[in-house]
């Protein structure tokens, strides 16, 4: 992360965690010592949404197999929809960097989201994400999900099972992938939802579930490893490398929107010489 940040988390965990208080203790003479004992903090506060995520990982998979089992016998490889939970919680650090985000350290303020309130504000602190093939699989899968929050229609098995456990914010999975060239601040392209436990003791365990391809995930790990953990750790990034990860970026989109033509001409023509 860039000095600036660094300093910014720095005086937040000097000024707003609560040393000395419960159970914790009270602070060192070492801004060092101080983070890494904040940090384990914070993976220990992390480690029920990874019990979410889980369950939730469970249930959505049922969904998938439906979903796929729906599909013509030739068709079922097609869709390759698998779960990629590799990072599943959000680091300590990301955690770190989003509550010093806005904040301006002059005010005397803590930020809006803090060590007290960050389990119920931040809605990405559990993550995975659904890994389509095509494009078009990508948005059947992210509908699906979505259909089953937004209708009084009778649901399968699985459906239910999952609308029971789980609730989706605002009935929606957020479409990222189709976005106006004016407003693409980000190269990823997903369709996005954040779902959270029924109960209401737990229900501020929120989920962030990413619907996206193949391709789509193959540049955001490179772009993960050159520009944002470089970024992270306050390496100067070239601008020419920015501008050419984005463009990758729309050119895997204008990919994956081929592929997708080519995967429609073959299933109609597959379709009109099985009715000759």
């Amino acid at each position: 992360m860039d000095s600036a940040v660094r300093e910014k988390i720095e005086l937040l965990i000097s000024r707003h965690f609560p040393w000395g208080k419960g159970a914790h203790p009270n602070r060192t003479s070492s801004d060092e010592s101080d983070g890494e004992y904040v940090k384990m903090w914070l993976i220990d506060q992390a480690k029920p949404f990874q019990a979410a995520a889980t369950a939730l990982i469970a249930r959505i998979c049922n969904v998938l197999d439906e979903l796929e089992e729906q599909l013509p016998d030739d068709e079922k490889p097609r869709l390759f929809a698998r779960i990629d939970a590799g990072a599943i919680l959000k680091s300590p650090e990301g955690i770190l960097e989003k509550m010093v985000r806005d904040w301006a350290p002059s005010t005397g303020r803590q930020p809006y989201i803090c060590f007290e309130n960050f389990v119920h504000q931040m809605e990405d602190i559990g993550r995975f994400r659904i890994v389509a093939n095509f494009l078009s699989d990508a948005d059947t899968i992210a509908d699906h999900l979505q259909t089953i929050y937004d209708t009084s229609s009778p649901l399968s098995k699985a459906a239910k099972a999952l609308r029971g456990d789980f609730l989706l914010k605002d009935n929606s999975m957020k479409d990222k992938i189709k976005v106006l060239p004016a407003d693409r601040m980000k190269g990823e392209r997903c369709r996005q939802g954040v779902f959270f436990p029924r109960e209401a003791s737990i229900d501020h365990l929120k989920v962030e579930v990413q619907v996206l391809t193949i391709l789509g995930e193959a540049w955001d790990k490179k772009d993960h490893f050159l520009i944002y953990e470089p970024r992270r750790r306050g390496e100067p990034i070239r601008k020419e490398h920015q501008i050419e990860m984005f463009a990758v970026s729309e050119l895997l989109y204008v990919a994956d929107l081929t592929f997708d033509r080519i995967k429609e001409a073959v299933i109609r023509e597959r379709s009109e010489k099985g009715r000759k």
